[in-house]
Parts: C-alpha cells; structure tokens; sequence
C-alpha cells in the first residue's frame, strides 16, 4: 500500500475485486491518512503488517487504525521485530525475531 491514502484505496476498491484478503501491508506505517473503515471493512483482512519504527515522533500506528484493524491478526515490527510468513504444503507459519 505504501503511501496509498483514503482516496487511492477507493480507486483501488473500484478496479480490483478484494474480498477476505490473507495479508495486509497497512500503509503509512497505520497514519490515520490511509486503512480507512470502508476500505479494512472491504478486504477483511485475516493479517495486517505495519511496519513502523518504536517510538517514532508522529505516533504511528494511530490507535483508530488499530481499532479498525482489530478483527485482523496484528504484526508491527515496532513490536515483533521482523516478521516472516512462509507456505509450505498449504500451511502457514508466522516466526518474528524481537528487535
């Protein structure tokens, strides 16, 4: 999503056909400029990544986009360090490496 605000993600809803995603890049490391209601509520994601920096001077994540993002499992690297999903055999595992 990178930088993707409110608007984009409409674009995006209108072009492409997203429902009950995997895996979320939340963008703008969760600003409350981008992951709006409409657009999480859309793709219903079952796991959102924000990568963001521990106590970065903005506040990032915005607590409303945790909020919106809260029936979505949630991985930040400002907490979990780095994050790696690997498939294999249809399965799915989740490891992290705290920072």
């Amino acid at each position: 999503m990178g930088d993707a605000g409110i608007e984009r993600e409409k674009d995006i809803l209108e072009m492409h056909n997203l429902k009950d995603i995997d895996f979320l890049k939340v963008g703008h490391h969760g600003s409350r400029t981008s992951s709006s209601e409409n657009f999480i509520d859309e793709i219903n994601p079952k796991y959102s990544i924000i990568s963001v920096e521990k106590n970065n001077r903005y506040g990032h994540p915005n607590k409303e986009v945790l909020n919106i993002l809260d029936s979505s499992k949630i991985y930040r690297t400002d907490q979990d360090g780095s994050i790696m999903f690997k498939i294999k055999n249809n399965k799915l595992k989740i490891d992290t490496c705290n920072p």
